[in-house]
């Protein structure tokens, strides 16, 4: 069963895809156009090319050129907790079975680590045995981290998930922290994230960050978000409620609209108005 070490950094990957072009230019000499330019898509992980060989890939994005539509680079993302022989074989499957797939011709691997000494042995050159054909794979870890000089709040997360920013430290964890709250995520999202980096961190860190979380600083964009949508999630099922009660049909956009709302005070006034309208419009007015 996978680990949350294992899928951790896919998690905070998978909920900013638009990341790996960052990453890209940050591990690799490759040069990518801007990203008001380019697209970047989830890709398909599957890379068998003959039955019965079964490979599969953890994670793969595909960079798009917005103008053109046309993939400029797959990038594959394997998360790997110990080296494993059976790598050799299958890293360069990836490559080579994934970008026939997605038909773009540049193709990267990117090794995500927590181990610092499985990080070195997942680094070393796999030579293919034809002449100029060998694969040295790009791989981060606690020691070997993306550089954070102007990265942006999901880089710093996927920093904090590998161990490479020292939750051991106040500086540390304040920075992991104050670079979830900085993604402007949903709040099921902000949960999680912050639940992947108190589950990878040492007893002894994970308690400083449950402190930190409930100081004043902290609560209104953790704590109290999480409690305020539970709030709204409640009054949200309650108008629900009320207007089946009263026979007022909601369309699916006018259903989608309340579920989704996770402002208290906007759910209130519409509660007041479904106990005396007589249509949905009418309670959703505004």
């Amino acid at each position: 069963m996978p680990s949350i070490n294992h899928d951790g950094p896919i998690d905070v990957i998978r909920k900013n895809p638009e990341m790996t072009a960052d990453l890209v230019r940050r591990l690799t000499p490759i040069a990518l156009p801007s990203d008001d330019r380019v697209q970047v898509k989830l890709g398909s992980i599957d890379a068998s090319n003959v039955v019965p060989a079964q490979f599969t890939a953890d994670m793969v994005t595909v960079i798009y050129d917005k103008a053109t539509g046309k993939p400029l680079l797959l990038v594959i993302i394997e998360p790997q907790g110990r080296a494993k022989e059976t790598k050799l074989y299958a890293w360069p499957a990836y490559l080579a079975n994934l970008r026939s797939a997605h038909k773009c011709k540049s193709a990267v691997l990117i090794v995500v680590c927590w181990s610092a000494t499985e990080a070195e042995k997942c680094r070393k050159a796999i030579h293919m045995g034809h002449p100029g054909y060998t694969l040295t794979p790009i791989v981060i870890g606690p020691r070997s981290g993306p550089a954070l000089d102007g990265a942006g709040p999901w880089a710093t997360i996927l920093a904090g998930a590998i161990g490479a920013i020292n939750l051991e430290t106040d500086g540390g964890r304040r920075t992991v922290l104050d670079a979830i709250a900085a993604t402007d995520s949903s709040t099921p999202d902000i949960r999680g994230l912050t639940a992947i980096i108190l589950a990878i961190a040492s007893d002894g860190a994970r308690g400083e960050l449950e402190a930190l979380l409930d100081t004043k600083e902290y609560r209104s964009e953790f704590l109290d978000r999480i409690e305020a949508e539970g709030e709204a999630r409640g009054e949200a099922k309650a108008l629900l409620k009320i207007l089946q009660s009263r026979n007022i049909t909601l369309t699916s956009d006018q259903h989608d609209l309340v579920i989704s709302c996770a402002d208290p005070g906007q759910l209130d006034e519409w509660l007041d108005r479904a106990l005396v309208a007589t249509s949905a419009d009418e309670v959703l007015k505004d």
